[in-house]
């Protein structure tokens, strides 16, 4: 009987991947199956997590991983907690999307608007905005930022709406709600591209990876397997996505999880291996100026070494050898 793997996601946004991990009949390949629950949503028989519940869980065993918990891992090594470790990284580019009103056509015309943000706490999503505004040639002080919670709650489609009635400018959104916001009428922005430890980044803690060393092994192989499936296979990943995804996040029809699934594809690195500049990005928004952390360095919290016993077996290479 095939061992069942948790893990916790620290967004729906991350959903797209992780529905087609576990949905795909990947895992069960590797000898486990994968459940995963979602922060902040509430699934009929599954327990409810928030944001400050991830790292409790993960280091009591609840959950074999974590995807996500992009800045604690710093602040824990920090206050001693050394257990928390980053396996691998999906995607090193930031991929958040700005929709705005018709009459604002280029993201310089922003200052001095309303922009809604999902959240204005964390500081992978208003952090990463404001860098990619700064690049851009944003005064961002000139920019009025307010909480997605004024419209209802963080759902993308709320927010496209509230810029579609005219109450905000613009909006921060994930995709698909880019193309939710153009078939309102709405304008998306081009933004800089920015390389990011962003999205599904796989954590787990050193206990149990060295105690169960071929299960983490087996997992990131079906992970990595998982990412081949996801840019190759595009039907049968629309179909998953939109199946799992259509009531939870709103879609408006099929053609917005095939355009997850066409824009995730670009993103999803082939090899999971955390980009330099990406990491070095998201150290400097939280970790670089606070002397109380910033002692622990960027790589600190990294261990890819399984990562690379796969890839030099030559496991990567082969699947993307046709």
């Amino acid at each position: 009987m095939a061992k069942t793997v948790r893990m916790l996601s620290s967004h729906i946004s991350h959903m797209p991947l992780h529905y087609t991990f576990s949905r795909s009949g990947i895992p069960e390949k590797y000898g486990f199956s994968l459940e995963v629950d979602i922060v902040n949503v509430e699934v009929p028989g599954r327990p409810y997590r928030g944001f400050k519940d991830r790292v409790p869980a993960l280091l009591a065993g609840e959950y074999e991983f974590l995807s996500g918990l992009h800045h604690e891992t710093y602040v824990c090594r920090a206050r001693g907690e050394k257990r928390l470790v980053y396996l691998a990284q999906t995607q090193n580019r930031w991929d958040d999307r700005l929709v705005a009103s018709p009459k604002i056509k280029t993201v310089k015309e922003l200052e001095g608007k309303k922009v809604i943000v999902c959240s204005l706490r964390a500081p992978c999503v208003i952090g990463n905005l404001k860098h990619v505004l700064r690049l851009a040639g944003i005064d961002v002080e000139t920019v009025e930022f307010h909480e997605a919670h004024e419209v209802g709650g963080v759902n993308g489609r709320l927010a496209v709406e509230a810029v579609a009635n005219g109450k905000f400018d613009a909006a921060h959104v994930d995709i698909p709600f880019d193309l939710q916001a153009k078939k309102k009428g709405l304008n998306a922005l081009d933004l800089p591209e920015v390389p990011v430890i962003h999205n599904t980044t796989i954590c787990t803690t050193t206990t149990f990876a060295e105690n169960n060393k071929e299960l983490t092994i087996n997992f990131l192989k079906a992970l990595i397997e998982t990412i081949h499936f996801f840019k190759t296979k595009k039907e049968e990943t629309v179909d998953i996505i939109y199946e799992n995804l259509r009531d939870k996040l709103h879609l408006g029809g099929r053609d917005e999880a095939e355009h997850l699934q066409t824009e995730w594809a670009k993103l999803l690195t082939e090899k999971p291996y955390p980009h330099p500049l990406a990491v070095w990005n998201v150290y400097d928004l939280d970790v670089g100026h606070d002397p109380k952390v910033n002692f622990i360095g960027p790589f600190e919290v990294w261990d890819t070494h399984l990562l690379r016993m796969i890839d030099d077996s030559g496991f990567i290479d082969q699947l993307y050898a046709n």
